[in-house]
């Protein structure tokens, strides 16, 4: 399997991650409303651990494929990202064993300053006029890779992946909540 074809795989699971992420954001939204939304956060809800643990490994491995086997020099940016992504995967993992969803807020600020920095690098990709001092002359951050679909790079997928991450996190938080309010009541 060469480099382009992985970029293309990649790129589709990146998509079909934000698609995963937007649906369980809608889905929260809707929950109390749509017999759709209830029936898509309980399956959410039943395996988020493991699906914000795959989500996250896959990204970490995507990453270290494209930094060590193909040659792409991350730069600063990246490796913020690649901190973000990694320590989530870590953490999901071992909560995921454990089935402890308490992990939820973490995974959402690791995220959400995830998102940050990957939404920030985004822009950077396309008006590298933005760039400040942030990152080095050998490894630009305004550098594309690839650009798949026309739209997917690298720290589009990683952005992705945390805005799938923030919407799991946030469903496995509402279910929490919920729970300790029935239990309130029910005393």
């Amino acid at each position: 399997m060469n480099s382009d074809s992985v970029q293309l795989f990649s790129a589709l699971l990146g998509v079909a991650t934000l698609v995963g992420g937007l649906v369980t954001g809608g889905a929260l939204l809707l929950e109390a409303k749509a017999a759709w939304a209830e029936s898509w956060l309980a399956q959410v809800r039943a395996s988020g651990l493991w699906i914000m643990c795959a989500i996250t490994t896959g990204a970490m491995v995507g990453s270290l494929y494209f930094s060590e086997s193909v040659g792409y020099a991350p730069c600063k940016l990246c490796w913020y990202q690649r901190i973000g992504i990694y320590s989530i995967a870590i953490i999901t993992f071992v909560a995921a064993l454990r089935r402890d969803k308490n992990i939820a807020v973490y995974s959402l600020v690791l995220a959400c300053v995830g998102l940050v920095v990957s939404t920030y690098h985004y822009l950077l990709e396309w008006f590298p006029q933005l760039e400040s001092n942030v990152c080095s002359v050998d490894v630009p951050c305004t550098t594309v890779w690839f650009r798949e679909l026309g739209f997917v790079t690298l720290c589009f997928m990683a952005g992705s992946a945390f805005i799938a991450v923030i919407t799991i996190s946030l469903a496995l938080m509402r279910e929490s909540r919920v729970s300790a309010s029935q239990l309130t009541k029910e005393a």
